[in-house]
């Protein structure tokens, strides 16, 4: 059977690692290369490192130093500063398996084209943050003044060449247990598939998991403030689904 995945969300602003709270609020939680050999250490089945510093137009290539350095076992999916298919290259290059755009996606929807052809669309992963408004569901791209009602939204980025869609509850990012994202979002049975993120508990987790549209959930002040916190939930949430949906993987030492 196709597993799905269990995937640690790393922010980082201003070069170092920061736990998120709502998009808002930001706590230091340590240097990217040793956060990156932990996850890894841990069972993680993919790896996001976001870089939320603002007024970025091109990606922080010290940051993919130090995922060249770590070199590790893990895929790592690097978003942040991507805006041209040379950004995401460069990328590939020092040794991440995917990149994740945002902002491309509205402003410049054609280049996420030129992305897919030169590292292949199954590499390229959308992210679309979302509210609750008062007509419902919206997303809300953090560099945009306006929001976009959902269904539209979906319907439009799913033209786009991306493999992957990830579904981000900005106002609970941060509160584990708060995320409306498994009431509010209708099932999908068109591409792309979705990964989850924000607010999710290991039940939440498990019930998005369960859906046809999904392939992965995300978590991310766990796993960067508790040692093995990832194990425990892949545990959590195999206990919860028949047949598990996510594939056993056992910490190990690292070498």
């Amino acid at each position: 059977m196709a597993f799905k995945r269990l995937i640690a969300m790393v922010p980082v602003q201003g070069g170092q690692v920061v736990m998120s709270y709502g998009y808002a609020r930001h706590k230091p939680a340590g240097s990217l290369g040793t956060v990156l050999r932990n996850l890894d250490r841990w069972g993680i089945d993919e790896i996001a490192v976001i870089d939320i510093s603002r007024g970025r137009e091109a990606p922080d290539f010290s940051l993919l130093e130090q995922v060249r350095r770590a070199a590790i076992r893990t895929p790592v999916a690097f978003g942040g500063g991507i805006r041209s298919a040379a950004h995401a290259v460069a990328a590939v290059a020092q040794g991440c398996d995917r990149v994740i755009v945002e902002t491309l996606m509205w402003q410049a929807p054609h280049e996420v084209a030129h992305i897919s052809d030169a590292i292949g669309q199954q590499a390229v992963i959308g992210a679309v943050p979302v509210v609750r408004g008062a007509q419902g569901l919206m997303a809300a791209p953090v560099h945009a003044a306006q929001t976009e009602a959902w269904a539209p939204c979906l319907e439009r980025l799913g033209t786009l060449a991306i493999s992957e869609l990830m579904v981000i509850d900005r106002e609970h990012e941060g509160t584990a247990g708060a995320s409306f994202l498994a009431q509010l979002v209708p099932a999908s049975t068109q591409p792309p598939k979705l990964i989850w993120f924000g607010g999710l508990t290991p039940a939440l987790g498990a019930q998005l998991l369960q859906r046809e549209d999904t392939v992965g959930v995300a978590y991310g002040n766990p796993f960067l403030t508790t040692e093995m916190a990832a194990h425990a939930h892949r545990r959590e949430i195999n206990a919860m689904t028949r047949p598990k949906l996510l594939r056993e993987v056992r910490p190990h030492a690292g070498e």
